[in-house]
């Protein structure tokens, strides 16, 4: 497994407000045919770090919403979003291996509290 820097966050009640607002919005944007750049381009969020990680988990979530519950292949995904094919296929590559990260913590606190 190669080793990432993954960012898992606490959000504080304001950050949640802020986060949750710029999610819905970013959705509804794509949903009215903009591309995921100018959607996330669009939502008003001053901390740099969480707009980052409003943007990656947007796209994350979009993945697993439109390619494994809708079935929509990765590269009518990006051309939907209008980014290019190896940017899905990385956010997916990370997006799997935070799955595998969180059940793998899940896991192991489960195994040494039975110990």
């Amino acid at each position: 497994m190669t080793d990432f820097n993954f960012v898992f966050k606490d959000y504080s009640e304001e950050e949640s407000k802020i986060y949750e607002k710029a999610m819905k919005e970013i959705i509804q944007n794509i949903k009215d045919g903009m591309s995921f750049k100018d959607a996330v381009d669009s939502v008003d969020v001053k901390d740099t770090e969480l707009k980052s990680l409003i943007e990656d988990d947007a796209l994350k979530i979009l993945i697993a919403e439109l390619c494994y519950v809708s079935k929509i292949p990765f590269e009518e995904l990006a051309n939907m979003l209008k980014l290019p094919l190896d940017t899905i296929r990385r956010a997916n590559f990370e997006m799997l291996e935070d799955v595998e990260l969180t059940l793998n913590n899940t896991f192991n606190k489960k195994r040494r509290g039975n110990a």
